[in-house]
């Protein structure tokens, strides 16, 4: 096979090992691979990984595109097309950490503007059955920030990561359908975000970024049947 070729194996094997990469590491990568990514860059990652997903797709893996909630940053995001359950991942993690994972995406799902304080986080061993430390939670919490699941946010509270709303979408839509929200520009589920006090309606920090800037100084809800002033427009 050409190196071309190669290039898309190594590719799928540094997803599969690392489940989760920003575009600095996917330049890293496709830089490993051969490829030229000085220029054209975008079209040639969305090449790559149209490619690659046909390869992939038999085998119910999908690579597919996400953004951090807080700060914008775009990665790509190895997803299991198969399962959408939590409880695919007790291969890594233990039936008692999984049930504290549930617990904790349950407390974030619940604080509505998609965020737990660490000290909070930490209580929620106290909702399961079988009770375990505070010490073994840390280092759980820790191993969960490690592997991408969750993030530390700006103000110190976690967050599930891009990673989690990528592959978990469809279980958090199931699990928690009267808190889901979806982005009102983007169509995608959005746990951090603005809100409209008007509607209801929520959007991503990026997404609304992109779009005041093109608003200017009239700014509105981009919520068709909404369009209420920027002023009435929250944080959440």
């Amino acid at each position: 096979m050409d190196v071309y070729g190669d290039g898309h194996r190594l590719f799928i094997q540094s997803m599969m090992s690392r489940g989760i990469m920003n575009i600095t590491e996917v330049k890293e990568v496709l830089s490993e691979c051969g490829i030229d990514v000085g220029t054209e860059f975008k079209d040639k990652v969305v090449r790559f990984v149209r490619l690659v997903n046909q390869h992939i797709g038999p085998i119910n893996l999908e690579i597919r595109k996400g953004v951090e909630e807080e700060d914008g940053q775009q990665c790509y995001v190895l997803a299991n097309t198969a399962e959408t359950s939590i409880s695919r991942l007790s291969s890594t993690y233990s039936p008692n950490e999984l049930e504290l994972f549930k617990k904790l995406i349950e407390s974030i799902m619940e604080n509505g503007d998609g965020k737990i304080g660490s000290l909070a986080a930490m209580n929620l061993t106290d909702k399961l059955e079988k009770r375990i430390g505070k010490e073994e939670a840390q280092n759980f919490f820790n191993r969960l920030e490690d592997d991408r699941w969750i993030r530390k946010n700006s103000d110190g509270k976690m967050s599930l990561s891009v990673r989690s709303i990528v592959e978990l979408d469809q279980y958090i839509k199931d699990v928690y359908p009267d808190y889901v929200k979806m982005c009102s520009i983007c169509t995608k589920l959005c746990l951090q975000g603005r809100q409209c006090e008007n509607c209801g309606a929520k959007f991503h920090f990026r997404c609304s970024n992109v779009l005041f800037s093109k608003q200017g100084n009239n700014r509105t809800c981009p919520e068709p049947n909404c369009r209420a002033p920027w002023g009435q427009v929250v944080i959440h």
